[in-house]
């Protein structure tokens, strides 16, 4: 990149062959440039230029090779200058090239070593610096302009001093000296004049304002400077006044105009003086309108008395209507002035009369606009002042006066004075606009009879335009809400002419139709509306009118209407989207209707229907990869999900609710909520799998309904995976008992499947910490359901179930003593009564009870469920008793006396007969043994 800093020679001394090398790698650079046509191949021999420079040093010595790359570099210098000219003047370089490449040839006329003091190299240098600078500013690189601009100052300085020293010597006349002084300055006034203006360029506008004060003490000598230095005080005034920089545009504003006077005579005329003057009242008016008004004022007044302009006049009446204070005759008489001037144009007249509206004048604005149409009715563009003025009146509700206004602009458009395309336009909207206020606020007759204005402004040309179709659709719908059928229906008709493909139109008519009872008519028209998307209509306004039309058919107890025409369009229509939307309102509908008009059971039988051709053909559009797959597949979603919330009842009726709702979810994104909802849909229809399963008299349907509940219990178990592997979330989910439910209902469709892996479901079940024991209980009791019968199994469950119970921090000893009662009950069943080593199972979960009874339940412990462990075990000891086990009888009966011991209130009616008997089992186990010592 070119240096932005003072062109310096580099510090490192090159050998003189070296130098003279370089300069001639830089003459065939040159060369080859002006060759060039490309702006592109320009700017990259500009890059080698710059690269060549930085290598040129060491022109300081007085060698005679010194001397002649000092020439040649000169040399190199005005060719390369002249080329930029020339390629500039051909359009072969942009601004930015423009002054890189004047910005090199400066560098090249820098780096050269003449003589000092010569005249005719400083003149060189100071043009070369100067246009330079000006080529920075006109790319807009201000900083780099200040660089060639600080050294063309720096030459006239040097230029300055040869010719006071020329003086001195003698070697200069009295006039020459004064004509290089004068020629000097001319050179200083353009580049102080350029400094200013790279100053305002980067907002450092002190130091511009000293430079143009320098500038001005130049004009004494140069008073022909002064209009181009008034001219670029306003032109700062307009670029900081466009920046919104008021208070320093006022100031070089009020620069030029007071440079603009000149000294003697003006050096700007009238016209220019009245223009920096509008906008010197304009900055002032930006900057603080309330306390600079006064300014603002006066310099609008001056103005205006140097040149009387209609911009000027329109300004006053701006200051004027600023102030809360100017009595009224004063802003009238302005407002006078400004309107009745003879140049004022159509678009300044009205600007100066929305100020008015715009400031609360409406009278005077309402008597100003009546002035204008009287000065321009002889233009072409009075339909204007005639649109100011309507929209005048309606603002302010001056309907009346707005109606007489239309009627003449109607009038004279169909005769003598019509309207232009824009204008007309901007009538219609006005009208329709205030057409449909009255729409809104039920006065039918009043839109009316705007649009039928709207309506009289349509040539015969026009009669197939689609606004005219649109008006009259709106006639229409005013007509319908009169109940005056006949014209509205001939209004929708006109509108049919105009626009035979509009669904817009076939939905007025279908509208009229339904209204008048007239179904068949009704119906073809929501045809015709339906097929209007194969001739280039918009598929989603056929969808929301098809969904108005099935609205308005059921609010007027029309039903068939809606519904036939919705299934229609699902049957036959092949916008997947239009169909869609057809589905979205029939289900509407039915979920609306089918309570009132069929059983539940039939309605939702439809609605699944509807869901199952939905999931058909969103996976249609899927394929298609078209957009809104997943908004349709969302609400279809949410219906199904609502209808299966629904039918607790009927669980065959909510597995297919929420084995659609999984589908639908399916094409939904794999977000961490939808896998969170799909995993939700395949649980509850593997539950409702289950219940319908149970629910079955047939056996067929009911293997039918348990393997499904297996399949959507894999589904399941899939979409746990997928949660568990996605790195969406980090939510722990430990504790979800989905997992555990899972197993619950595999191994309730398998054990009544007769499958042989149950073990495996209880082992699982086993290493879920978060599985609770009323899981294993309910295992336990399947188990031991028909057709399955695995006591082994059963007792497993209800050991780990127990052993559960016991590890919770607050045992429930009821819940726990019923699982021990469960056990016991199903281990005393295995063989016989009288057999003590079928017993011997259930004594060690006797032993376990009574532990828990002992030493941990604390009195807990339901006083029935030990009134059933201990009959349980009285009657053990009784048989064994009976079958002459008497040992074994002692235990169980002792193990039932220790039981005795905890019953409290039961314990009365057992204790005595228990002891006896107790006792009398003793005494034959006494004497029992007795017998065989003596046997012995």
């Amino acid at each position: 990149m070119i240096s932005s800093g003072k062109f310096k020679f580099n510090a490192m001394k090159d050998s003189e062959s070296e130098v003279l090398t370089t300069v001639a790698q830089i003459q065939a650079v040159i060369k080859a440039l002006e060759k060039d046509k490309d702006e592109d191949k320009a700017a990259r021999r500009a890059e080698k230029l710059s690269e060549l420079l930085d290598k040129v040093s060491g022109l300081d010595g007085d060698s005679d090779k010194n001397r002649e790359a000092s020439a040649e570099l000169q040399n190199c210098a005005v060719n390369l200058w002249n080329i930029a000219v020339a390629k500039r003047a051909g359009g072969h370089l942009g601004s930015g090239l423009n002054a890189r490449v004047r910005h090199l040839a400066c560098q090249l006329a820098f780096k050269a070593n003449p003589l000092e003091g010569s005249e005719v190299v400083l003149r060189r240098r100071v043009m070369m610096a100067s246009k330079t600078g000006r080529a920075w500013l006109d790319c807009g690189n201000p900083s780099m302009a200040d660089n060639s601009l600080s050294l063309a100052s720096e030459c006239l300085e040097k230029l300055t001093k040869s010719v006071l020293l020329a003086v001195a010597d003698g070697k200069l006349s009295e006039d020459d000296k004064e004509k290089q002084k004068t020629e000097i300055e001319k050179d200083m006034f353009k580049v102080f004049c350029y400094q200013a203006e790279s100053a305002v360029a980067q907002e450092q506008h002190d130091v511009a304002m000293r430079l143009a004060q320098r500038c001005k003490e130049m004009l004494a000598r140069l008073p022909k400077e002064t209009t181009f230095l008034a001219m670029l005080c306003y032109n700062f005034g307009v670029e900081t006044y466009q920046k919104q920089k008021y208070e320093e545009a006022v100031a070089w504003l009020r620069e030029s105009f007071e440079l603009g006077k000149g000294s003697g005579q003006p050096a700007t005329s009238s016209k220019n003086q009245a223009r920096t003057l509008r906008l010197l009242a304009s900055g002032y008016l930006e900057w603080d309108s309330k306390q600079h008004w006064q300014k603002a004022l006066n310099a609008v007044g001056l103005a205006n008395s140097e040149h009387s302009h209609p911009a000027g006049l329109h300004l006053k009446v701006h200051i004027l209507l600023v102030s809360d204070t100017v009595e009224d005759s004063r802003l009238v008489a302005a407002v006078t002035d400004c309107l009745h001037h003879p140049e004022l144009t159509v678009e300044l007249a009205l600007n100066t009369i929305k100020l008015l509206v715009e400031h609360k004048r409406t009278q005077l604005a309402l008597d100003g606009v009546k002035q204008l149409a009287q000065k321009f009715q002889a233009s072409p563009e009075l339909g204007k002042v005639h649109l100011l003025h309507l929209r005048i009146l309606l603002d302010n509700r001056q309907l009346q006066g707005a109606k007489a206004l239309v009627e003449d602009c109607i009038t004279g458009h169909n005769t003598t004075q019509p309207l232009d395309t824009t204008t007309r336009k901007r009538f219609h909207l006005l009208l329709w606009e205030q057409a449909a206020q009255a729409y809104e606020a039920n006065d039918h007759e009043e839109a009316l009879r705007w649009y039928d204005y709207s309506r009289n402004l349509f040539s015969s040309n026009d009669r197939q335009d689609n606004n005219m179709a649109k008006l009259e659709r709106n006639r229409s719908a005013c007509y319908l809400h009169l109940k005056q059928y006949d014209k509205a229906l001939e209004a929708a008709r006109q509108a049919e002419t105009c626009d035979p493909t509009s669904p817009h139109t076939q939905y007025a008519l279908f509208k009229i139709a339904l209204l008048q009872g007239n179904s068949d008519a009704a119906i073809e028209a929501i045809e015709r509306m339906g097929n209007a998307d194969e001739k280039g209509e918009e598929d989603s306004t056929v969808e929301g009118l098809v969904c108005l039309a099935a609205q308005l058919a059921f609010e007027e107890s029309n039903r068939d209407v809606a519904i036939r025409a919705l299934e229609r369009l699902v049957k036959h229509s092949h916008n997947i989207q239009q169909v869609l939307t057809a589905i979205r309102c029939l289900t509407r509908l039915r979920l609306t209707f089918s309570a009132a008009s069929e059983g539940q059971r039939s309605g939702n039988d439809i609605i699944l229907s509807y869901l199952e051709k939905a999931h058909s053909k969103l996976q249609e559009l899927k394929g298609t990869k078209e957009d809104g797959v997943v908004n349709e597949a969302t609400w279809f979603m949410k219906i199904a999900w609502n209808l299966g919330l629904k039918c607790g009842d009927d669980s065959n009726m909510m597995h297919q609710f929420f084995d659609m709702c999984f589908k639908f979810s399916s094409l939904c994104p794999e977000d961490m909520a939808n896998l969170v909802r799909k995993k939700t849909c395949a649980l509850m229809a593997a539950a409702a799998c289950l219940q319908s399963a149970r629910n079955a008299s047939d056996p067929d349907e009911k293997m039918k309904m348990l393997k499904k509940a297996i399949l959507h219990v894999d589904t399941c178990r899939e979409t746990c995976r997928e949660i568990s592997n996605s790195k969406i979330t980090d939510t722990d989910c430990s504790g979800d008992s989905t997992p555990v439910l899972l197993c619950l209902y595999e191994f309730e469709a398998k054990a009544q499947l007769g499958e042989p892996d149950l073990a495996l479901l209880v082992d699982r079940v086993m290493g879920m910490p978060q599985a609770d024991a009323k899981t294993l209980e309910t295992m336990a009791a399947l188990a031991q359901e028909s057709p399955a019968a695995l006591p082994t199994i059963s007792v497993k469950a209800l050991k780990e179930a127990i052993k559960r119970h016991l590890q919770t921090p607050n045992t429930d000893f009821t819940k726990c003593s019923k699982a021990f009662h469960s056990l016991i009950q199903l281990v005393l069943n295995k063989g016989s009564n009288s057999d003590p080593s079928s017993k011997e199972e259930a004594w060690g979960y006797y032993k376990e009870a009574m532990d828990i009874i002992d030493n941990k339940s604390q009195g807990c412990y339901p006083e029935m469920e030990i009134l059933w462990l201990m009959t349980k075990a009285w009657n053990c000891g009784i048989h064994l008793l009976s079958a002459g086990h008497y040992v074994d009888a002692e235990h169980w009966c002792g193990m039932s006396m220790k039981l005795l011991k905890h019953l409290s209130s039961l314990r009365t009616h057992y204790d005595t007969q228990m002891t006896a008997v107790y006792g009398e089992v003793l005494a034959k186990i006494e004497a029992q043994k007795v017998r065989s010592n003596k046997e012995e």
